[in-house]
Order: structure tokens, then C-alpha cells, then sequence
């Protein structure tokens, strides 16, 4: 099986039915500018902050909204997971800071035969980070 990518178990994949459309991974360099009196501002490095990654996709069916519980669920833990690419690099720890879902075309039984994702990951730094 290819996966595109895994957080904590949860695999994003299209043979499992759970790709995603839309990545965006944020990372900032730790620079900012301090004022001064009477001259230009001065730039200096303050150290990089923890780095973002926005996943975004859209599933469908009772399948669809299988696959947010399962990621409700790993949020649930408030825990850190471990991120793994598509190439099986270890990316480190993240956690789930915001889990979005937008249900559309709901059947009389309450199932979302549209469901679109967006899931907020940002690096986990722990006492030993540097």
C-alpha cells in the first residue's frame, strides 16, 4: 500500500479511501525586527518558532465520516503523534491543534455524502527541543 502520509496510525492514502487534496507547511525563520529611536530598526534572530502544516481534502460517504472519527479519536488522546511522509521519513512529533469538517448533501439518515476536512497539525517541542 502507498501512503501519502500518517499521523499517529491514521494513514492518508488513496487505495484506503483517505487522500487528502491540499497541503501548506509553514515554517519561520526566527527573525524579527526591533524598533529603535532615531534609526532604523534592527533585525534579529530570536530563535525559530514550531513549524505548521494545514492538511486539506474531501471524502465521501459513511466512509468519509468513518475516517474523521478515527481522527477525532487521535485528538482525543492530547497527545503527540508521530508524522511520517509519503517516502517514510520521520517528520517528528505534532499534535492535532484544530480538526475542521464540513458535511454537505445530508441523506434522512444523517449521513454526509460530502464531508470536507481540514486538519491544523503544529510541531510538538518538548524540554529537550532545540
Amino acid at each position: 500500500m502507498r501512503q501519502m502520509m500518517s499521523l499517529g496510525g491514521f494513514v492518508w492514502s488513496l487505495s484506503e479511501g483517505t487522500p487528502y487534496e491540499g497541503l501548506s507547511r509553514t515554517s519561520d525563520g526566527g527573525w524579527v525586527t526591533v524598533p529603535r529611536y532615531s534609526q532604523k530598526p534592527i533585525s534579529q534572530n530570536t530563535g525559530q518558532q514550531l513549524e505548521n502544516i494545514n492538511i486539506t481534502g474531501t471524502w465521501f460517504r459513511g466512509e468519509g465520516m468513518a475516517n474523521i472519527s478515527k481522527l477525532r479519536a487521535l485528538q482525543a488522546k492530547r497527545k503527540p503523534l508521530v508524522l511520517t511522509d509519503g517516502y517514510g521519513n520521520n517528520l517528528g512529533l505534532w499534535v492535532i491543534k484544530k480538526l475542521e469538517e464540513k458535511q454537505e448533501r445530508i441523506i434522512d439518515d444523517g449521513t454526509a455524502f460530502v464531508l470536507g476536512f481540514t486538519i491544523d497539525l503544529e510541531e510538538y517541542a518538548g524540554e529537550n527541543s532545540s
